[in-house]
């Protein structure tokens, strides 16, 4: 599995610059982070606390589906889990019955363990999510083709994603980014919805939950 702490970290602050305006394809909700490219491909992490997780999705380009065998597969998972697919727990088997077909589905338990449903093939499908931090900044600026000063545009990558690191996003360190992004947007970004994102997700120093999940 992916180094959760440095996945919730760049995808979430994905999701700020996507609220922004800017569109990436994440975003942070109730249940977790999410990111949708757009042609079929998505992934969902989910925390359910105390270093545990899930972190579940679908390339398109494989075949295979694990929504019928995952109910007798976490019936041989750890207790939290079997409690939370039971209950619902941050909707897992709403969202699992909602995103369907399912090719991978990954869990990390307090103690750093981790584990996954069995697949036919050797590739699940969850190479599709990427992390750690190291590619952060070309991901950033992946989609956009006039980005201008690439070194200065990777500075201002740097410092927001430090920011977030540090739980102190603000406006400030957010804006220079979003110029470089999307220079020749003629609306004003979204502001309000970046920073509501970001509290939600735990970046701020005003969020509404006490510590960063994983860290």
């Amino acid at each position: 599995m992916e180094d959760l702490a440095e996945l919730w970290l760049e995808g979430c602050v994905m999701a700020v610059v996507h609220a922004a305006g800017a569109e990436q394809g994440y975003w942070v909700d109730d249940t977790g982070l999410s990111h949708d490219d757009g042609s079929s491909n998505w992934w969902q992490l989910i925390p359910f606390g105390g270093d545990r997780a899930v972190l579940m999705g679908k390339d398109h380009e494989l075949s295979g589906d694990l929504y019928d065998d995952l109910p007798q597969a976490l019936s041989a998972g750890p207790g939290w889990l079997r409690d939370a697919w039971a209950r619902d727990d941050r909707g897992l088997r709403s969202t699992v019955r909602a995103k369907a077909p399912i090719g991978f589905f990954h869990w990390a338990d307090a103690d750093g363990t981790q584990d996954r449903v069995p697949t036919d093939g050797a590739d699940d499908g969850s190479g599709l999510v990427r992390a750690p931090y190291s590619g952060f900044n070309c991901r950033l600026f992946e989609p956009y083709y006039e980005v201008g000063d690439l070194n200065e545009a990777y500075a201002f990558a740097d410092a927001l994603f430090a920011a977030a690191r540090a739980r102190a996003l603000t406006a400030e360190v957010l804006l220079p980014v979003l110029g470089c992004a999307d220079p020749d947007r003629t609306r004003p970004f979204d502001l309000d919805s970046a920073l509501r994102t970001a509290a939600a997700a735990g970046l701020t120093s005003d969020s509404r939950i006490s510590e960063l999940p994983f860290l």
